[in-house]
């Protein structure tokens, strides 16, 4: 969160100092005493895995139930940039521990399965779908908890304890996020050559004054439709579009952006609870339900048009989609993250996608895969997040602090929705998670039974999850008896 607010005051200095004639690179006001840091000298805080532990080359293979390894492993140099840091950080885990690390692709859930219960160790660290086997591989055993391995502490920065907490449904952690995991939340992009035609605001400086709310949004998606061959619709390619979704997940994170999850942990009893039933719920379906009222403020389908096009003001995206962007030259492109309910919200919260990973409890060197998780966790911090950064932003942005600012946010924000991460595909929380979709495309505004209908499936599938994980773990202990 320092970081965050860190970035917003970077942000919000540049532009003062942009419109003040000065150069905030070579300002004559920045003080002579001011020395350059050594850039032979670390000045991270270190990882815990103490210097001089090596394991024999012993193999560390991670497998991919879902994702891209090529975010995480490099068999050589490519001249890529993303490739070679990859593969640079990989030589020095490996020259560093003394291990041999791989990977196996499009692993599948039975194979998997298999190879755990015969007490085979294939596999040191798996990553998951976001929504897929939660559930199944926390109750039944089939992970070690984070708590159990050695070396890493949750509370280091190179891993994001806020959400991996989130994350935690009964006594243990079995599902981690770090600085190695590259995770895809959602963002999104815009044509800032639509915001100057149209005499907007600009989102950049209500993103830095914590002014950017999903009102503001829905505004300008309505204020900006222009129906250019006059037919009175809005199914040309050459009218101007306000919102474009090309699928119906990327409507969903706008109510996780204004901080509403399909559940929350009950503070008394620690555990999650569907608790989506309110007015302010209410009141955020109804501001996104004005798009559904406007024709032309949003598009889903049906319509010949992208965001190339130039007729799209808002583009819906996920992180990975923004390198994409970077290529088109016939007008300037801007990055946000989705927007807050209103301006008293404290925070962004950027809906992430991807990004989890576990360890399998067939393990039988715990104390080798907790040295090489720790380490590639840290080690990623120092060249592999950045170059990432830089490969969705691509050379046109490099030299915008404002772009990079804004993407820096999306990546701080990251926010998992642990019951929908859960419970992804079961009657209920499914029907939750899409409800801005439905509401948005389909124009469903009938909040309260949709609640109703959710309600009793939700309350099955907790209570379901809660009697598996207190049969496995043992009671679990609650926030007010741990204090």
């Amino acid at each position: 969160m320092k970081k965050f607010l860190a970035i917003l005051l970077a942000a919000a200095m540049f532009t003062a100092m942009v419109s003040c004639g000065t150069d905030p690179i070579d300002s004559t006001e920045t003080e002579a005493t001011e020395e350059t840091a050594d850039p032979n000298v670390e000045t991270r805080t270190p990882h815990n895995v103490p210097t001089g532990t090596t394991f024999d080359g012993a193999s560390f293979t991670m497998g991919f139930l879902f994702g891209d390894p090529e975010k995480y492993f490099s068999d050589e140099f490519t001249g890529d940039n993303m490739n070679d840091a990859v593969f640079r950080r990989q030589k020095k885990a490996e020259g560093e521990l003394d291990v041999k690390l791989g990977y196996m692709d499009d692993v599948e859930h039975d194979e998997f399965v298999q190879l755990y219960k015969a007490g085979d160790d294939v596999y040191q660290y798996i990553q998951l779908h976001r929504i897929s086997y939660l559930e199944e591989f926390s109750t039944i055993g089939y992970l070690r908890p984070i708590e159990k391995m050695p070396y890493i502490d949750l509370n280091a920065d190179w891993y994001n304890k806020e959400q991996t907490d989130a994350m935690r449904m009964g006594k243990y952690t079995y599902f981690l996020t770090s600085d190695f995991n590259l995770t895809d939340q959602a963002a999104i992009i815009f044509n800032r050559n639509l915001i100057t035609d149209n005499n907007f605001e600009d989102p950049y400086t209500l993103v830095s004054n914590g002014t950017w709310t999903v009102d503001k949004m829905v505004q300008m998606a309505i204020e900006v439709r222009n129906d250019k061959d006059g037919d009175g619709l809005y199914e040309s390619e050459d009218d101007v579009y306000g919102i474009r979704g090309g699928d119906a997940s990327l409507y969903s994170p706008f109510t996780t952006g204004m901080g509403i999850l399909t559940g929350t942990r009950n503070p008394e009893t620690g555990k999650y609870e569907m608790t989506m039933n309110n007015e302010t719920t209410y009141e955020a379906l109804d501001k996104l339900y004005r798009l559904h009222e406007n024709p032309g403020s949003y598009i889903y389908s049906g319509v010949n048009v992208n965001f190339a096009s130039g007729n799209v003001l808002f583009d819906l995206c996920f992180a990975s989609s923004i390198e994409r962007s970077a290529d088109i030259s016939e007008f300037v492109i801007g990055i946000l993250p989705y927007p807050k309910y209103d301006e008293a919200q404290e925070r962004y919260y950027s809906q992430a996608t991807s990004g989890l990973s576990a360890i399998p409890d067939s393990i039988k060197n715990p104390e080798m895969v907790g040295a090489v998780i720790e380490y590639l966790s840290w080690e990623s911090g120092n060249e592999v997040r950045d170059t990432y950064y830089n490969k969705l932003l691509k050379t046109r942005y490099s030299n915008d602090p404002e772009t990079r600012a804004m993407l820096e946010i999306i990546f701080d924000t990251v926010t998992y929705d642990p019951c929908t991460n859960y419970f992804g595909f079961s009657d209920g929380f499914s029907g939750l998670f899409v409800m801005p979709a439905t509401t948005i495309i389909y124009g469903q505004n009938n909040y309260a039974a949709n609640f109703r209908v959710a309600k009793g499936h939700c309350k099955a599938d907790l209570a379901r999850l809660y009697t598996a994980l207190e049969a496995l773990e043992g009671p679990a202990e609650t926030e007010t008896t741990a204090e």
